[in-house]
Parts: C-alpha cells; structure tokens; sequence
C-alpha cells in the first residue's frame, strides 16, 4: 500500500530490535541486504574464517614532498558480504609518522568509483601502532521506510587491549540498489535535462511550478570534486547546499542525481513540499553485467540531502487562508535608495550616509 503524505516521515531506528534482528537470519527482505545477517559482537570475538574476508590490512598512503617531510595515512578498508558498497577507515598521524600522539581518524563510504565522507572526522590520541588497530563495523537496518529497505544505522567501535571504544556511529544512512520510488505516494520527479561537462541540469513541477534545479561541481584536486546544488523558477532560484565533496574516479558525469518532492498539508494548498536528493551510481556487481541485454543496468542510490520546507508553487489561492485576511495593496512601483560613500576629512575614513528611515522595513 502506497504511504500516504500524511504520514510520509524519516522513521529513526530502534537500536536494540534492530540488533536483535541482525543477531538472527533476516528472511522476507526486499532490499539489497536480503538474506543477510550483520556480524555480531559474537563473530568478532570468534574471529571465524568471515573476518578474512571482511577485515584487510591497513595500506601506507605517502605524499608527494620530500623523504624527510613524508606524512603517512592508514586506510582500513571493510566490505560487507552481499552488500556493494566498502566502508574505509583513514588514521592519519598529526605529526606524519607513527609515534605516540595525536591522530586524526575519519571514515568514508566507496560505492564502485565514487566516494563520499559519512561523519565528521574525530580526534584520539594513541599510544599503540596505529598500523595493527583492529576495527568492528557493523550495520544494520532500521525501522520501515520508504523506498523499503533504504534506511540503515551503522557503528565504528575501535578495540585496543580488549577495551571497545566508539568512533563513529548514525541512524540514517540511506542507501539501496534500485529501490521503489515508485511507492512514494504523490511524488514529482525532476527528469535529467542536460549533463555537461560541469553541470546538470534537471526539470519538475513542484506545486504547478516549472522548476529547475541545478547541479554544479568544480574540480579542487585529483579525483575531489565540489558539489553545488541550486533551484531556479521563473527566474528566482537560491541555493540548496553546497561545499559536498565527493571523490569520483573517472568522469564526474557518471554520478546523477535522483531528486524528488512530495507535497504537504499547507495552507494554501501546493505550497509546502518536501524535498529529497539521492545520488546515483553504476553498481559494478550487478548480477546482470555480465549479460548483453538492454536495460539491465544495476544502480546504487545515496540519499545525501533533505528538506521539508520548500515553499513554492504556481498561481497559489492566497484567499483561501481566511475570510478575515486582510491584504496589501502596492503604491505603485518601487522607490531606488542610493546609499553614497563619502570620505572623512578628520579621520580618513568612510562614511555610510544612512537611508531614508521610512525605506528601512523589514518584509518576513
């Protein structure tokens, strides 16, 4: 049954029934980590064969600078059976090298040639080889959620000298292989228009409204690219986030976007929606890859923004409101405000000559 916009939330999910059920083997799943069971804390503790699959050994990263200023870094990287994403760890020493003191830890999610930051990088300070740490990854799913089975926790613990200490650790990771957007009752969909070598471009109706909405990325390093994204309607836009970093191997271009809204209950009606960014990518271990059909194409999709109030919409029936509304009328058109600059002869400074007070009137 279709979820209904009265009810259309971002459900947050219940910790202990959700460990209680990656303790168990999942049955009934129609997402991405079906009949799979996330290691428990048990496995860890048993360091069964799995771990050789899950676990590898950190890789030495250098820069470019001379020997005697080298600075390492430490990637840990974990993969999940059935899952086709790798979540990496990066230690990296303060002062460069490996001796005692502080480091800067930071974990990442790589799905097939893109990776993106999940959390903000943490400071610890560790006396132990930051080359031999042993990590405990795990995810599992939330409560119900639309697309079904999209919605995921996960937790980073870090275990020195048989004491866990927590890292990293969220509720709302969104991610899924081909989920049903199609579920989402009353949803617009904005459909690729243009993809250029710097931008895309991608066109919806969003309350009767033709919208626009506008995704810029700007190149900052090898791979590291800087993500933007913009609407415009009728010629007034503003923008919806910024400073998204994602690191691309390859042409940027192959990363789209899925961007959607859902009206709300508002007053007048059309006026308030919500407004969901996913991000997409090729999934490399399709089983149908392999195959030479049409359409058979596997996608992962990352929710990576949201909002719930963007207020647009085409021809709105203001009257609507209440018979005892009482409105504005214009006098006409608007009165230009120069404001001068001029300079100080005693103190060498500028001076602002202040407006009109009359001009000065705040509009919320």
């Amino acid at each position: 049954m279709p979820y209904t916009n009265d009810t259309f939330d971002d459900p947050s999910p219940d910790y202990n029934a959700a460990v209680s059920r990656s303790n168990t083997s999942t049955t009934g799943s129609s997402g991405y980590l079906s009949h799979y069971r996330s290691p428990s804390l048990d496995d860890f503790h048993a360091r069964n064969d799995d771990l050789t699959n899950i676990r590898r050994l950190p890789r030495t990263h250098f820069n470019n600078s001379a020997l005697s200023s080298k600075h390492e870094r430490y990637e840990y990287a974990y993969v999940f059976l059935r899952v086709p994403h790798n979540f990496n760890l990066f230690v990296q020493p303060n002062h460069g090298t490996p001796t005692p003191g502080k480091y800067t830890i930071s974990l990442s999610l790589k799905v097939d040639k893109m990776t993106r930051s999940v959390g903000e990088p943490i400071q610890l300070k560790l006396n132990v080889d930051p080359r031999r740490l042993h990590f405990i990854v795990f995810l599992y799913p939330g409560k119900a959620s639309l697309p079904a089975a999209s919605l995921y926790s996960y937790r980073v613990w870090l275990r020195v000298n048989d004491v866990d200490h927590r890292l990293f650790g969220q509720d709302d990771l969104w991610i899924a292989k081909d989920p049903d957007f199609a579920s989402i009752a009353d949803a617009s969909i904005a459909r690729m228009k243009r993809n250029q070598s710097s931008s895309q471009v991608y066109e919806s109706t969003v309350g009767k409204a033709r919208v626009q909405f506008i995704v810029r990325w700007l190149r900052v390093a090898e791979d590291l690219y800087d993500y933007t994204m913009e609407y415009d309607c009728s010629g007034v836009g503003a923008m919806l986030f910024e400073d998204f970093r994602l690191r691309v191997e390859g042409d940027p271009r192959t990363v789209t976007f899925h961007i959607y809204t859902v009206p709300m209950k508002s007053l007048p009606i059309g006026a308030s929606h919500r407004l969901r960014v996913w991000m997409k990518t090729f999934c490399g271990t399709s089983d149908t890859a392999s195959l030479n059909i049409p359409y058979n194409d596997s996608y992962i999709y990352q929710r990576i923004w949201k909002s719930d109030s963007l207020k647009i919409g085409g021809r709105l029936d203001f009257s609507s409101l209440s018979n005892k509304m009482i409105v504005g009328h214009s006098l006409g058109s608007p009165t230009t405000v120069t404001t001068a600059t001029a300079t100080s002869k005693k103190r060498g400074g500028q001076l602002n000559l202040p407006q009109d007070a009359n001009d000065q009137v705040e509009i919320g």
